[in-house]
């Protein structure tokens, strides 16, 4: 179930429904299940993210994207999904203070509750 979490200061709406398009469509593509496609955007106060002492938003828009992804996707899924990321922001956010970092998880950790009921259920 790829998870990506975009932290930043407030992005308009239609920035976050283009973002969650243009990356569903990609992921969709590489065989992902859009059912299991999760993005979560959250917003940070202006003083929340520091580049050592000086405040990140000070120099203008940012975003610093966490994808938490299968650990058997190789490096041209990781490279394509950044760009895909990168693409979707650029309009909003500089290339350049876009941080994207991936998470690779096992599957076999990520539950629904429906599953766990119907296991529960038999």
């Amino acid at each position: 179930m790829p998870t990506i979490i975009v932290e930043s200061g407030e992005l308009p709406e239609a920035v976050r429904r283009t973002f969650t398009k243009v990356v569903s469509r990609w992921l969709r593509g590489e065989g992902v299940n859009l059912n299991h496609v999760i993005t979560i955007f959250q917003d940070l106060e202006p003083g929340a993210v520091f580049s050592g002492p000086f405040p990140l938003a000070s120099s203008g828009p940012y975003a610093l994207v966490r994808c938490r992804i299968d650990e058997r996707r190789p490096e041209n899924f990781r490279r394509g999904l950044c760009a895909q990321i990168v693409e979707a922001l650029d309009q909003v956010v500089p290339p350049g203070r876009i941080f994207v970092q991936f998470e690779q998880v096992s599957p076999e950790l990520h539950l629904t509750g429906a599953e766990v009921l119907q296991e529960t259920r038999l």
